[in-house]
């Protein structure tokens, strides 16, 4: 089931934004909520820096295991920086409340069982560590940037949407 979950997830989670737009619509709006959707950006592209391609593919792998930038401090600091876009684009979604909870526990249960396996994958398959970032060579920062422009459009939108 986990491996369905994983191979699926980026579908699973487009599901559930037409639900939710179609759950929250019209937006209510939620200027505060751009302090999480920033926090959960900029750990996003730090982490993703740290990681390296492999995290980005359909079935789990770890070819070396990173301990460097987020991983020092965090286990799945991917899955911690989408929590925090997810609840930021919620609450734009619902305002504050049980509705943006609600709306956000979808995605954010998802992520504890994938967490979990992915946890459990790593103690079953050893790995090398690597303490530099992946992309130390190749310069690639800037492109993390980069993927991290439709979550702020989507914030913005929402926010103009709900503006009176």
């Amino acid at each position: 089931m986990t491996a369905f979950l994983f191979r699926f997830r980026g579908e699973l989670l487009a599901a559930w934004a037409v639900a939710a737009l179609a759950a929250g619509w019209p937006p209510e709006g939620c200027p505060a909520s751009v302090a999480a959707l920033l926090a959960g950006l900029a750990l996003r592209a730090w982490a993703r820096r740290h990681i390296g391609p492999h995290s980005r593919g359909r079935e789990m792998s770890c070819p070396e295991r990173s301990v460097s930038g987020p991983y020092r401090f965090f286990a799945h600091p991917l899955y911690l920086a989408n929590t925090l876009v997810v609840v930021s684009l919620s609450l734009s979604l619902a305002g504050p409340g049980w509705r943006a909870a609600l709306l956000a526990s979808g995605p954010v249960a998802l992520w504890i069982v994938l967490a979990r396996a992915e946890s459990a994958f790593l103690r079953s398959h050893p790995s090398p560590q690597r303490s530099t970032p992946h992309d130390a060579k190749s310069g690639r920062w800037s492109s993390e940037w980069a993927s991290t422009l439709p979550q702020i459009a989507a914030w913005c939108i929402l926010q103009f949407l709900s503006s009176p």
